[in-house]
């Protein structure tokens, strides 16, 4: 599908600075236990590929729950913040955001979108599937990591919707995330507004199994780290030498991933002229997913400079969107 050039328009941010937060990244995560790696880099294209195959798996809740909350209040939304551009962090595919873009479109006016992801592939391919459908949509992409590009985004007709679903933020600590937040909000206008999917604290056997699907798709997806490391760095990880693993701590309401050795091995990262020893049953954190409570919710936005200004939830209050205002 081709892209309409007039109205598509991508800035990849430095691609020499990338590779550079990677090698810092990976220095300092890595070569010594604890170890760990930032979840971002799952997000190669097949990366991202993978993780929209998990959003459909029969345990993977998070997709379908956020989904139907935006469907049933889109129109809610999309009055209270009567937004000229979108932007998005962690865009992806674009496909639930689709549903607020289309009832933008329902509007008479032209209107922007601005997805924020650090897969320039995914980006221009949901780009050329969400213009062919809007003939009224301009998109402004920015292929970089959220506040990097938060710094370079284009100047923006308001009001502006900012969104940032998915749980997203569940990836962060808490002092991350209100860093995270706080740098939305400092660019916010009076009149914008800030939509947030947030997955909320549950059962462990359903929060266990949304991260540990029958068909090993995350795990496939969590391996596939290993596979970045080898590609953009010169490195030897063996895949099959590591196994997937997903447990809720209760105490820290949060999911951790984890890569587990299956075996003593030594692992070289040519770029970094790095040998990594790792012993058997030696871990790799490579993700959190934290959970939040009405009340954690409420400190995260309050330490972000923000206030709640409508709070969406399913009868099972297992999940929140909140359109959120700048204090």
């Amino acid at each position: 599908m081709d892209l309409p050039l007039k109205r598509f328009q991508i800035k990849a941010l430095s691609h020499q600075d990338a590779q550079q937060t990677l090698k810092h990244d990976v220095l300092e995560g890595m070569l010594c236990a604890p170890r760990s790696l930032p979840p971002k880099y799952f997000y190669d294209e097949a990366g991202s590929r993978l993780f929209d195959a998990i959003c459909k798996t029969r345990h993977y809740y998070l997709t379908r729950t956020e989904s139907a909350l935006l469907k049933r209040h889109a129109d809610e939304i999309i009055a209270a913040a009567r937004p000229r551009t979108c932007v998005e962090l962690g865009a992806g595919t674009s496909v639930k955001t689709e549903i607020l873009l289309s009832g933008l479109a329902a509007g008479s006016r032209p209107f922007t979108y601005v997805p924020i992801d650090v897969c320039e592939e995914m980006l221009i391919e949901s780009a050329a599937r969400l213009l062919y459908h809007y003939p009224r949509l301009r998109i402004e992409a920015l292929a970089g990591e959220y506040l990097s590009a938060l710094h370079a985004l284009p100047r923006l007709d308001g009001p502006v919707l900012f969104v940032f679903i998915g749980s997203s933020i569940g990836n962060f600590t808490e002092a991350e995330a209100m860093e995270l937040l706080a740098g939305v909000s400092g660019i916010m206008g009076p009149e914008d507004a800030f939509l947030l999917g947030l997955d909320r604290v549950k059962d462990r056997k359903i929060l266990e199994q949304a991260y540990d699907d029958d068909e090993g798709i995350t795990a496939q997806f969590n391996l596939n780290v290993l596979q970045v490391l080898n590609t953009r760095l010169g490195g030897n990880f063996r895949l099959e030498n590591f196994s997937h693993r997903a447990v809720y701590q209760e105490a820290r309401e949060q999911i951790e991933m984890y890569l587990v050795a299956r075996q003593a091995q030594q692992v070289t990262l040519a770029d970094l002229g790095e040998t990594l020893d790792i012993a058997a049953g030696e871990t790799i954190l490579t993700e959190i997913s934290r959970k939040y409570t009405r009340a954690s919710i409420r400190h995260l936005l309050e330490g972000s400079a923000l206030s709640e200004d409508m709070h969406f939830a399913p009868g099972d209050e297992h999940f929140s969107l909140v359109l959120a205002r700048k204090r």
